[in-house]
Formats: C-alpha cells, sequence, structure tokens
C-alpha cells in the first residue's frame, strides 16, 4: 500500500494528478483510520495505463471507459478461472470415484458380473464398459 506522495513518485506523476484521477473515479484509495489516503499496486499499473493513453492524447473520459473494459475482462477472467478450478477438483472426485466403481467391478465374480449386465439398461453398461477401458 502506497500513500499518495510515495505513489506520485513511483509513478512520476504529481500528487494533484492523483487527486484528480482519484476525483474522476480512475484511481481508487482506501482511508486508513487517520484519513490518509492508501493506494494498492493495482493503482500504480493503473496510473501508469492512464499516462501510457495520455501520450497518445487519448481523453481521460475514453480512458475511463477503457479502465472499466479493462476492469470487466480481469473479472470475468477469474470468473472462468473459478469455474475451471470448480471443474478441475469434480474431476479429481470423479476419477476416484470411478477407480472406486472399477475396484468394485474387478472383485465381483463372472456370474455376479454377468447378472449386474443383465440389470443395466444398454447405456448403463457402454458406460461401465467405457469406464472398464478407461481405467484399465
Amino acid at each position: 500500500m502506497y500513500r499518495i506522495g510515495e505513489l506520485a513518485q513511483l509513478a512520476h506523476v504529481s500528487r494533484r494528478t492523483i487527486d484528480y484521477y482519484t476525483n474522476l473515479g480512475l484511481l481508487k484509495a482506501e482511508r486508513s483510520d487517520s484519513n490518509y489516503r492508501y493506494y494498492d499496486e493495482t493503482a500504480l499499473d493503473t496510473l501508469k495505463y492512464i499516462e501510457s493513453y495520455k501520450k497518445i492524447h487519448v481523453p481521460l473520459c475514453e480512458i475511463k471507459e477503457l479502465l472499466q473494459q479493462r476492469q470487466s475482462e480481469r473479472q470475468n477472467k477469474d470468473v472462468v478461472m473459478e469455474q475451471l478450478s470448480g471443474i478441475s477438483k469434480q474431476m479429481h472426485e470423479l476419477e476416484h470415484e470411478l477407480l472406486q466403481i472399477r475396484l468394485l467391478l474387478d472383485s465381483l465374480t463372472d456370474e455376479q458380473q454377468q447378472r449386474l449386465k443383465q440389470h443395466l439398461s444398454t447405456q448403463t453398461s457402454a458406460l461401465v464398459h467405457t469406464l472398464s477401458v478407461l481405467l484399465a
């Protein structure tokens, strides 16, 4: 976390610029109990982003829209990554369960396996066969 002076020095901008950007909603600050403004690493990154667009004369209103779009894309990425993590966890759990089923099926006698196949639907039998091949 940076105080406004530290952030200004690191980003090579004035404190007044940071105040202005904060008032426009381009930067977000957290207030301490003693009412100091603190900025995180994201603010430094945002300042660099703003300055790069200012160099090519993009108006601040457009930069704000670009920042909002960038934030939205980051949030979407976070959601996707969270979903992928959940899917990965479910796949590991499923693999464990399938292994347990495979061990159970392997422990059956041929006669028990035949009786089980007779009671299973065609689709279920195909699934069991596929699983046994995958886990073999």
